[in-house]
């Protein structure tokens, strides 16, 4: 049996796997056959089951802090997270954020504005 080949394979469909096939369909102008992998159904990756939502730091002037969402990730990954990506990831979230809401993607969170 003959399977398809794939020039880029994404393991993961939350929002970091599915925002990684976005963006490498607009550097390709969609001429990437790419292909996704889930060990759940689409639905159930730990994006759309997140308890708290997607976060960031949008507010920073009612307390939030890139440092205080730093320390809930690593803590949130039991310490095994890289800390510089984890600061990076912090830092670009916002933006990232934005982005999405811009073009109009929204869950269940209200929009940010």
């Amino acid at each position: 049996m003959r399977g398809t080949m794939h020039d880029v394979l994404i393991f993961g469909t939350g929002l970091a796997g599915l925002r990684a096939a976005v963006e490498i369909g607009i550097r390709t102008r969609g001429a990437a056959n790419i292909g996704l992998v889930s060990k759940v159904q689409v639905m159930r990756a730990h994006s759309v089951c997140a308890e708290g939502g997607t976060g960031a730091v949008m507010r920073p002037e009612e307390g939030d802090s890139l440092e205080l969402h730093s320390w809930d990730t690593v803590k949130g990954s039991d310490f095994l997270a890289d800390q510089d990506v984890v600061d990076r990831f912090v830092e670009t979230s916002p933006d990232e954020i934005r982005l999405l809401e811009h073009w109009e993607c929204r869950g269940r969170a209200a929009r940010l504005s």
